[in-house]
């Protein structure tokens, strides 16, 4: 008995309902792909979270500087003894993968070192420097420390320290962490010369509030104390991942949230005003 073989036109059919499956089902696969890369920002939150509620208890409620340095401290020696705050939390999360969120995945030439190996190298000779100085959650560090400008080999230099949290009004209600970038950014190169301008979007240690704040005198602007933001679309190094309008945050009492940008900025004229949730007042 003789096999009839299919037609051209049953070939096309057939292909043709293969596509459109293919059509209808590939975003869903990438959506779903980009849902699993979100929840694990949200659980890397979490956790830098609960570190940071560990740290603060055990520093009598007082919030981590955005960074310490002592060059004679070689806990992490590719730091040369900055230990921005992702190291300060890092005996605490044991896992430096908790300040990366799975999106975060840009490289640029100001991150690599002198044999070009870049910011995610474990070899590259700045690890731990690029893993504090670069995570992809900013720290409001303009409300939650104060800074004291004094001097680093004859050059201004800040040095940070912690606020006690329980002098907050609403902590709920005050921004601790949220993702940011240092794109646009002008930076000192790691082997001296003129700034440079950070081109791709890699990750930063800190956040800007919505009204201009004053850089403290004496201090370069590249110290983080620019006023007003100018970058990174105009949201204070603020940088949605999934969501160009959104970011993934946490707050000082450990909540977690996924907040429009324009949340993060309160009606009113004055500084007090709207950079109520960043300063405490929210």
């Amino acid at each position: 008995m003789l096999r009839r073989a299919f037609t051209l036109i049953e070939l096309l059919v057939v292909i043709a309902i293969i596509a459109i499956l293919a059509a209808i089902l590939f975003p869903v696969f990438a959506q779903a792909k980009i849902a699993a890369k979100k929840s694990v920002t949200f659980s890397n939150l979490r956790q830098v979270s609960v570190a940071s509620l560990l740290y603060m208890g055990d520093n009598d409620d007082k919030a981590m500087p955005l960074f310490t340095y002592n060059p004679s401290d070689n806990s992490y020696p590719t730091s040369y003894g900055f230990h921005y705050y992702p190291i300060l939390l890092l005996p605490y999360t044991k896992n430096e993968q908790m300040f990366l969120c799975p999106q975060d995945i840009e490289q640029d030439p100001v991150q690599s070192d002198s044999q070009c190996r870049g910011r995610f190298d474990p070899n590259n000779s700045y690890h731990h420097y690029l893993v504090g100085a670069n995570p992809s959650y900013g720290f409001n560090f303009r409300y939650l420390n104060t800074v004291t400008v004094g001097s680093l080999y004859g050059t201004p230099f800040p040095w940070y320290s912690g606020i006690s949290t329980t002098s907050l009004d609403n902590v709920a209600n005050t921004i601790m962490f949220a993702e940011a970038t240092m794109k646009d950014l002008q930076v000192p190169p790691a082997y001296g010369g003129p700034p440079v301008t950070v081109r791709n979007a890699v990750g930063y240690s800190r956040i800007q509030p919505p009204f201009a704040v004053p850089v403290p005198p004496g201090l370069p602007p590249y110290n983080g104390w620019s006023g007003a933001f100018p970058d990174a679309r105009s949201q204070g190094q603020l940088w949605g991942r999934f969501d160009p309008k959104r970011v993934a945050a946490m707050w000082v009492d450990g909540h977690v949230s996924f907040p429009h940008v324009s949340q993060l900025r309160a009606s009113g004229t004055t500084e007090d005003e709207v950079n109520r949730y960043w300063n405490g007042k929210g």
